[in-house]
């Protein structure tokens, strides 16, 4: 099965609340988002941040492979256009201010096709938040060590994770951002605990800026150069 049909057949909308529980994510995205901008957002799932997004005064695009979780999307209110991003996206030259991507790299067999394509839609100066699980993590560090599996990567049977075909680290993502005409501005580690006190979150916050390269879970800003 391609790449594409698996993402298209499947509903995604399970992942989608797990990614918006996740710690300081969204906060992180609304805060370097702001208000007032034009914003695309690629692999919007049933749009629960796009709504976010929206609801800080930004106007929103979003765009889905999904159908079933881009009719969600458009019950909260977005616009959404099914399309598959690997054959483009499907906007105009400097459309949009900000383009979000969560979790979408590791799906793409041309990451940097893809980049090259945010930048193309993003206006000058205009930048891209992307997120990527990160392949230098702590807990797989550790999994390797021992003899263990890689988690979240879909390389066997049992993982679920099966439309991924791409693995990051902080390097790569470094690499592919100079070669897609990107600089890269703000890095941050997402280690995906709970919050469970005012001194943890702290902790949490300092951890994503100081030691990304171990986290479970990494986000980028880059901007257009």
């Amino acid at each position: 099965m391609q790449m594409h049909d698996y993402i298209a057949r499947y509903d995604s909308l399970s992942t989608e609340e797990a990614l918006f529980q996740i710690p300081l994510r969204k906060e992180y995205i609304l805060a370097q988002i702001g208000k007032g901008k034009r914003v695309l957002d690629v692999g919007c799932l049933g749009g629960m941040i796009s709504k976010k997004i929206m609801d800080a005064t930004n106007e929103v695009w979003g765009v889905e492979l999904n159908p079933s979780a881009a009719n969600a999307a458009r019950k909260r209110g977005v616009r959404v256009k099914v399309s598959n991003v690997e054959e483009g996206l499907p906007f105009e030259e400097g459309a949009f201010d900000v383009v979000h991507a969560g979790e979408i790299l590791e799906n793409l067999y041309d990451t940097k096709a893809f980049l090259r394509e945010c930048r193309r839609v993003l206006k000058p100066q205009g930048f891209i938040l992307f997120s990527a699980t990160n392949l230098n993590s702590w807990e797989n560090r550790l999994r390797v060590f021992t003899g263990g599996y890689l988690t979240m990567s879909g390389v066997y049977p049992e993982d679920h994770y099966g439309s991924r075909v791409r693995i990051f680290n902080l390097a790569k993502v470094k690499e592919l951002c100079r070669q897609s005409g990107f600089v890269l501005e703000d890095t941050r580690g997402l280690y995906q605990m709970e919050r469970s006190s005012f001194l943890m979150e702290l902790s949490m916050k300092a951890m994503s800026k100081l030691l990304p390269n171990f986290s479970k879970l990494l986000l980028f800003k880059a901007v257009k150069k």
